[in-house]
């Protein structure tokens, strides 16, 4: 199943620095933006705001954001990234993160798929093409809570958009100028080959 819902610095953070730290209160804040394009791409940002302790573990554990950036694709080996880029925002306890994900959502035929993980989530509203979904859950055996807010835009002229067991599922029309350009042109040429072969044949007959 494809997971959209990038919690991999959770698995990350090692148990040995939250043992060395006394909890006081881990919270975590996220927002993520993703906007789905006609071709089932998947163009992501997010932001996950922490608290000073937590933020303060993830800093010491990964200090260079080209740490956690590989362990990501090393645990999302299920999925093609381009373009990934993660900030630390330290005046806001803050990691920021961008990028897209290839084939998100997947063609069933006559609707769209876009798989969005195992995480509990809950419809919050639904406006045209635009889905909102929350997600609260406890972190470190109930010593702390994520709560987040997850906004997915659908292409334009999606339809039939209906959210069922952590999968978003809509339909596009037909559209006659989505056809491969590769394909037509390969079309073409083998057309004009049909026909520039078949002229000495015609010259024969004659």
């Amino acid at each position: 199943m494809r997971k959209v819902l990038v919690l991999f610095f959770l698995l990350l953070l090692p148990l040995a620095v939250a043992q060395e730290i006394k909890i006081v209160e881990y919270k975590i804040d996220g927002t993520m933006k993703v906007t789905v394009d006609k071709v089932g791409n998947a163009h992501v940002t997010e932001m996950w705001k922490f608290t000073p302790n937590l933020y303060l573990q993830m800093k010491q554990a990964y200090p260079t954001t080209y740490m956690l950036r590989r362990e990501f694709e090393n645990k999302r080996s299920d999925t093609e990234y381009k373009n990934m880029k993660i900030e630390w925002d330290d005046s806001n306890n803050q990691i920021k993160a961008s990028y897209v994900m290839l084939g998100a959502a997947v063609n069933k035929g006559s609707y769209w798929e876009f798989k969005l993980g195992e995480s509990d989530l809950t419809l919050s509203t639904q406006t045209g093409n635009t889905v909102v979904l929350t997600a609260v859950q406890p972190l470190f055996g109930g010593q702390g809570r994520l709560v987040e807010t997850i906004t997915i835009v659908l292409p334009e002229d999606a339809k039939n958009i209906r959210f069922e067991n952590g999968v978003i599922k809509y339909e596009l029309p037909y559209n006659e100028s989505s056809k491969n350009p590769v394909f037509l042109a390969l079309a073409g040429l083998a057309i004009a080959g049909l026909v520039i072969l078949n002229i000495p044949l015609k010259r024969e007959k004659q």
